[in-house]
């Protein structure tokens, strides 16, 4: 049962009038940072007597050289918060860290609950797009997973393409479901030849993020929308060693502030903004933090997400989550309230592109 917390977090079913689910018309307010009343600022950001660090790198959101000691051992930029591993000055490292553990031997669709979950996600990800007016189009998704959104997608009424670095994943998508996926560069696709670009926790696992929404807006037709989902940086859960969307292949963290800085710099015009918040994220997080796993410490080779596994391990997966299930629904009065707060364990944003990016 343990090895399951290994795996990355699967949205659990809400219904679509959730109140665990919040939109809001986005403002100038989200995309700058509060300074919080009592404490002591260098730089714009609380030192909290923190030593900042001589990193040989620019923030890859601000260009600003300077960052200051984070929690979990994060690294945080003094001038506009992007949280970041210390890992991300190296430009090449998120295409092997994502190479590593989503290439090959990568299997995302491991049970039944996983594939539930998954529908269910999904279906929330559509209906964000009808809540936007977008009903059909050309959509293109970047970093294609198990290939079943662009499979709902096309169902829906869009004609669906991906893109994925991954040659195996982009491969084995193609052969599931028919549906072409482009094994390149999104700056390589053809410009303006979207409607709908879509972005599913792809953005937290590149070197430089605004480098690569900056190619998803220049993908858009005019009028066209980005989808974007990312781990929220924010959430309450955040404060947890073993929340899971601390991940060894995670290179930056958003809040709400960083992330529609990140859009604006792209050229993409921020219209709405949401957080949501799990059924999954309190018991994982807590979970995890009880037994000691830590998400950013690199897995060992062989996992448990990997294959199918043994028997038993099937049948101990069903108890271990419909606990998840029995944690989501009584973690659910903290879930609508964080929510509201924008404390979430999920960001959502649906953005344009503006004429001059």
């Amino acid at each position: 049962m343990l090895g399951a917390l290994v795996r990355d977090q699967e949205e659990s079913p809400l219904p679509q009038n959730d109140p665990a689910i919040r939109w809001e018309r986005a403002s100038a307010q989200d995309c700058s940072w509060e300074r919080p009343a009592g404490v002591r600022v260098e730089g714009g950001l609380p030192t909290e007597d923190r030593q900042v660090l001589d990193v040989t790198s620019r923030c890859p959101l601000c260009g600003n050289p300077g960052f200051a000691a984070y929690r979990f051992g994060l690294l945080r930029c003094t001038e506009c918060g992007l949280v970041v591993d210390r890992r991300v000055v190296d430009p090449d490292l998120d295409r092997q860290l994502n190479e590593d553990a989503f290439g090959e031997g990568y299997e995302p669709e491991t049970s039944f609950w996983v594939r539930w979950f998954d529908s269910w996600k999904n279906r929330r990800y559509l209906g964000n797009l009808l809540r936007a007016g977008v009903q059909k189009g050309r959509l293109l998704e970047v970093g294609v997973g198990s290939g079943r959104f662009l499979s709902a997608a096309r169902a829906a009424g869009f004609e669906t393409e991906g893109c994925d670095l991954s040659e195996s994943l982009a491969r084995r998508v193609t052969e599931k479901t028919g549906i072409p996926v482009h094994c390149a560069e999104l700056a390589a696709l053809p410009a303006r030849a979207f409607d709908v670009v879509c972005m599913h926790h792809v953005l937290e696992h590149v070197s430089d993020p605004v480098g690569l929404l900056r190619a998803g807006a220049e993908r858009l037709r005019g009028g066209g929308v980005l989808h974007l989902a990312v781990p929220n940086g924010g959430a309450w859960e955040a404060h947890l060693p073993g929340w899971n969307c601390y991940a060894y292949y995670h290179l930056v963290y958003f809040d709400r502030a960083t992330l529609g800085r990140a859009c604006q710099a792209a050229g993409l015009a921020v219209q709405w903004m949401g957080s949501h918040a799990s059924f999954s994220s309190w018991f994982l997080a807590l979970a995890r933090t009880a037994v000691g796993i830590r998400s950013m410490e690199r897995p060992p080779a062989v996992r448990l997400r990997v294959g199918r596994g043994p028997n038993w391990g099937r049948l101990a997966e069903h108890p271990y989550r419909m606990a998840m299930v029995t944690a989501g629904v009584l973690t659910w009065p903290v879930r609508a309230v964080q929510s509201r707060r924008g404390r979430g364990d999920e960001l959502i944003m649906i953005a344009r592109a503006t004429s001059s990016p």
